[in-house]
C-alpha cells in the first residue's frame, strides 16, 4: 500500500509538471487562459511565475499530504482516500496536459469547461 501512494503522489506531480509545461509552452497570452482564477494570479504575478508557482505548490501540498498520512493517519482507508482522489487528480492533469497539447477536449476538459469554469 505504501509504495502504491508514493507512485499516486509521484503521478501527481508528473502530470502536474506536464500540466505546467504545456501551458508555458502554449500560452502567449493571459486572456488564454480558462481557468478564472488563474488568470487573475498570472495577470498580478505573471504567466509563467504564476505556470511554475503553482507546480512548487503542488510539490509541497503533495510532500504535506504524504507526511499527514504517514504520520497522523497512517491507516488503510485513508491510504486509500488518498490513492483514489490522488488517481483522479493525476487523470485530470494528464487530460489538462493532453488538451493543451492537441487544442482538443477530452471528456474532463469538456467537464471542467462547462461545468466548473462557465457557471452562469
Amino acid at each position: 500500500m505504501t509504495t502504491i501512494v508514493y507512485i499516486i503522489s509521484a503521478l501527481i506531480i508528473f502530470s502536474k509538471y506536464l500540466d505546467c509545461y504545456t501551458t508555458s509552452s502554449q500560452i502567449t497570452s493571459v486572456n488564454q487562459e480558462r481557468n478564472p482564477l488563474a488568470r487573475k494570479i498570472m495577470k498580478r504575478l505573471g504567466v509563467h511565475t504564476t505556470i511554475w508557482g503553482i507546480f512548487g505548490l503542488t510539490i509541497i501540498i503533495v510532500l504535506v499530504s504524504i507526511w499527514l498520512l504517514f504520520s497522523f493517519y497512517d491507516s488503510t482507508f485513508y491510504k486509500i482516500i488518498f490513492i483514489a482522489i490522488g488517481l483522479f487528480v493525476a487523470l485530470t492533469q494528464f487530460a489538462v496536459a493532453h488538451t493543451n497539447k492537441t487544442k482538443r477536449l477530452n471528456i474532463f476538459t469538456k467537464f471542467l469547461l462547462t461545468k466548473m469554469y462557465y457557471r452562469g
